[in-house]
């Protein structure tokens, strides 16, 4: 009897493998932006703009993790850049917004948490646009 596949056990497209590498992203834009906030831009520009720079540096990052493990190359890779920069926009955009507003509303809570707050909220959004939209993921047989 052989061991089952990444595939078997966490299927293309699932939120859990998204989950996984969208952990890895996470990390890759939390580095950014903690490095962004240790330099002297964080003075120059603050929280928000230190945000949106990490969002989209990460960006492109992460449309490559989630073309090779979560989803797959069905797509033209044009494709899938074209659609992901339409979602990471509007997830730069709602992210940055809705963490600007949490900084200004929620001053008691500690920054980390709102980052992991606002980070979660807009990974939902970035798995369902990802999946259905620029992957062209419809049903659990697509996977």
């Amino acid at each position: 009897m052989s061991k089952p596949s990444m595939s078997e056990v966490l299927p293309r497209g699932t939120l859990q493998r998204f989950g996984i590498a969208g952990g890895f992203n996470t990390f890759i834009f939390w580095i950014i932006w903690e490095t962004l906030r240790l330099s002297p831009l964080y003075d120059a520009a603050g929280e928000t703009v230190l945000w949106s720079l990490s969002w989209l540096a990460s960006s492109v990052v992460a449309h490559f993790v989630h073309r090779r493990f979560t989803f797959d190359g069905r797509r033209n890779v044009r494709t899938t850049v074209l659609g992901a920069i339409s979602v990471y926009a509007v997830g730069m955009m709602g992210s940055t917004l809705s963490f600007d507003v949490m900084l200004d509303l929620l001053t008691t809570f500690p920054i980390r948490l709102l980052f992991l707050l606002n980070i979660g909220i807009w990974g939902l959004f970035t798995w369902a646009s990802m999946r259905w939209f620029v992957f062209g993921y419809t049903t659990i047989e697509d996977e």
